[in-house]
């Protein structure tokens, strides 16, 4: 399900929103309301930002399948979920394509940022984080979603198991 959710993601790089900053996507054309679609799918609701939404629209629409924690658009409960379901990675083990990864970019220790990995750069551990880069492609980058090269300092990894997850109703 990982990789069939990571090649859902490639089909919509360069998706936009439309208009920049409303975290609402574009409202014509063979991608109209995906972003919307992605961030109902996740929890009802529009007009947040969505890069956890596009991560659980990818599973949902390559798979069929759902996240089945209430709040998932949520980054921090997206983990939460992880750690619970045993798919949070152990530090030191490598990420793989499809899986996906959370950042922490400031102090407060609460995930910031979602992304799936396309790709390990180069990559090797230091203590319990990992150093080094990954190629994602990522919901609600600069608006868009974007493919990205990014360190993984202080970033976690989820692994999808189908098997940790519930069909769409």
């Amino acid at each position: 399900c990982r990789l069939r959710a990571l090649e859902a993601a490639r089909t919509y790089l360069g998706v936009r929103e439309e208009p920049a900053g409303s975290n609402l996507g574009p409202k014509s054309g063979p991608n109209a309301h995906a972003i919307e679609r992605w961030q109902r799918w996740a929890n009802g609701l529009t007009g947040y930002p969505w890069c956890a939404a596009f991560l659980c629209g990818m599973v949902r629409e390559a798979c069929g399948l759902v996240v089945p924690t209430p709040k998932r658009a949520s980054v921090g409960f997206l983990e939460a979920w992880a750690r619970e379901v045993g798919s949070l990675l152990e530090p030191g083990t490598r990420p793989r394509r499809g899986d996906w990864i959370v950042y922490r970019w400031d102090s407060d220790d609460w995930p910031d940022h979602i992304g799936v990995v396309e790709r390990n750069v180069s990559l090797a551990w230091s203590g319990s984080f990992a150093a080094g880069m990954v190629r994602t492609i990522e919901g609600n980058v600069d608006n868009a979603v974007r493919r990205k090269y990014r360190s993984v300092r202080r970033a976690r990894f989820v692994r999808i198991d189908a098997q940790k997850l519930e069909p769409v109703e």
